[in-house]
């Protein structure tokens, strides 16, 4: 579709929701229905709540732009809902959206589709190593992640579908953003995360001078390219859309890649990793809105 033809139609941002990412999401939403509106996009935003869907429905957009973090936006929610009015919706479809909210199903999956190697979850406590790490099964924005020291905490929660409990592994925090650029799926480059938290936490992501990012990633060319490649695979085996951020970290151990998750609605806040990315490719802010609607049409 040309550049002319999007403009004319109803694209609705959506944005805020009721998860614990509330916060993030207002603030790519926000962004996102700014530079679109400035660009002459006939956009309009919604803050939704639990009690204002309706909304979406009075407005009858052509388009939804999710910027929805979480539950409801991430998991397939969103997508459902859209499908069921016949409202085309940005990102990927609530199937694939499900699998990769997901972090126990979606690591199970990359091992038996392109054999990943990601860290060991803890299934019994005996003979454990600690710490461990534990983290929610779903959600983003490394939110409820804690290290365990301890047995006590262990025994209650291990098992719990709620939970993720694995290996930690001390290493490079790098990220991978694929887009669809013009109907081709392109990995953006590999960013490597520096930060002095005990783990790339909400602090460190969201506030700015908390961490450090170099671009490209201070890694050995031919890992670099390993990652730029797997990306675009997980991307199209998860059959996503649009535009996915996927999270690795390599051993100081034994220099492996381990995947970590992969994220379907990547932050577009002004200092997301995503922009930035799409930065380093000579890319606007806009052209990447631009491509994730198109993408969605």
């Amino acid at each position: 579709m040309t550049k002319k033809k999007i403009k004319l139609i109803k694209i609705l941002v959506v944005a805020g929701g009721w998860s614990d990412e509330r916060e993030i999401s207002l603030l790519s939403g926000r962004n996102i229905f700014s530079c679109l509106q400035k660009n002459k996009y006939n956009v309009k935003f919604l803050d939704l709540k639990k009690n204002n869907i309706k909304q979406i429905l009075r407005y009858m957009p052509d388009l939804i732009f999710n910027a929805l973090h979480g539950e409801f936006g991430e998991d397939g929610g969103i997508n459902a809902f859209a499908f069921v009015n016949k409202i085309a919706i940005t990102h990927s479809g609530g199937v694939s959206s499900a699998l990769c909210f997901n972090k126990r199903l979606l690591k199970n999956y990359l091992e038996s589709k392109l054999n990943i190697l990601s860290p060991k979850e803890i299934l019994n406590t005996k003979n454990i190593k600690f710490p461990v790490i534990s983290k929610p099964n779903w959600g983003g924005s490394s939110k409820g992640i804690k290290f365990i020291h301890n047995k006590n905490f262990l025994k209650r929660n291990i098992n719990n579908h709620q939970f993720l409990i694995e290996e930690i592994i001390h290493g490079k925090e790098l990220t991978v953003t694929v887009i669809e650029n013009n109907n081709k799926i392109m990995a953006l480059g590999v960013t490597e995360i520096e930060f002095d938290n005990r783990h790339y936490d909400y602090l460190a992501k969201y506030t700015k001078n908390k961490s450090l990012h170099f671009l490209p990633a201070r890694i050995p060319n031919l890992k670099y390219k390993f990652l730029m490649e797997i990306s675009k695979k997980i991307f199209r085996v998860c059959n996503c859309k649009g535009i996915a951020r996927l999270d690795f970290i390599i051993s100081n151990k034994n220099k492996k890649i381990y995947f970590l998750e992969m994220n379907t609605h990547p932050g577009l806040t002004k200092i997301s990793l995503a922009p930035e990315q799409a930065k380093y490719q000579s890319f606007s802010y806009l052209y990447l809105l631009e491509q994730i609607i198109n993408s969605s049409l």
